[in-house]
């Protein structure tokens, strides 16, 4: 290779490099796209409920992802599944929905996949400058990209995510009964938007009640107040059948989490 060719790579790298080093710090668009189980995801909506999101871009032929999908693997399961406050989404650049489904199974991907071509990843990819993959970055409340993991190993995630204050949490999906020790929400499976809560004990004063599908997409949010009888009759919003989680908080220290139906 000649000096100039060197020169040339060199300035080629450099460039290349700030490109990727400018992306912390900047503000991001929104954008809407469908995943391939057709569930539609808005970035905003994550962001306004409070919760960071984590992006990672990627091909199904990208050696480096495939490399790196189970430590991603990992990460999404040490920080709480999509159940907690991070929500990891991976977006594709130009494969279709069945090629990212044979991608997902083959590296055992749980969280949300839009495919390039028919979920809208290609236009998310152009309107985040992504020209690297993978290419990891965290969102946080303010709207902007706070980190980029790189490389994507457990490691890295757990130093970024300390710093910006994220801890491991459990995740909450293991959760089976529709009766806990204390909340009982009827009929279980639900098949209209009523639903009843009963509590073994009095409470006094609000309780903060969440509905979550298990993507963590909060479909309910609300404080209510308990009965003599220790009941509420709560209007659910009109939901798809699946399986929702049901979180009761009462004072800033006693949460139940209760797993149920809607068929």
């Amino acid at each position: 290779m000649s000096n100039q060719s060197k020169a040339t790579l060199f300035i080629l790298i450099f460039i290349y490099g700030l490109q990727v080093n400018a992306q912390v710090g900047n503000s991001v668009p929104d954008f809407i796209v469908t995943d391939v189980h057709g569930k539609t995801h808005r970035l905003y909506d994550y962001i306004e409920q409070g919760k960071k999101v984590i992006i990672d871009f990627f091909f199904t032929t990208c050696i480096p992802c495939q490399y790196y999908a189970p430590q991603v693997n990992k990460a999404y399961e040490k920080y709480g599944c999509n159940t907690q406050d991070l929500i990891f989404i991976t977006i594709d650049y130009n494969d279709t929905d069945a090629e990212v489904l044979e991608y997902d199974n083959t590296y055992k991907i749980e969280f949300p996949s839009i495919s390039g071509l028919q979920g809208g990843g290609n236009k998310v990819v152009s309107q985040y400058n992504i020209s690297a993959f993978p290419t990891l970055i965290l969102i946080d409340s303010t709207k902007k990209i706070v980190a980029e993991f790189d490389p994507p190993t457990l490691v890295v995630f757990d130093f970024k995510l300390a710093m910006q204050g994220n801890l491991p949490k459990p995740c909450l999906t293991n959760v089976s009964n529709v009766r806990s020790q204390f909340v009982v929400i009827s009929p279980s499976p639900v098949e209209s938007q009523n639903l009843q809560i009963y509590l073994d004990a009095f409470i006094s004063g609000p309780v903060k009640i969440e509905i979550f599908d298990l993507l963590g997409v909060t479909v309910l949010n609300k404080k209510i107040h308990f009965n003599n009888e220790n009941r509420y009759d709560l209007i659910i919003p009109e939901l798809k059948s699946g399986t929702y989680l049901f979180k009761m908080i009462i004072g800033n220290e006693k949460h139940f989490v209760i797993k149920f139906e809607v068929i």
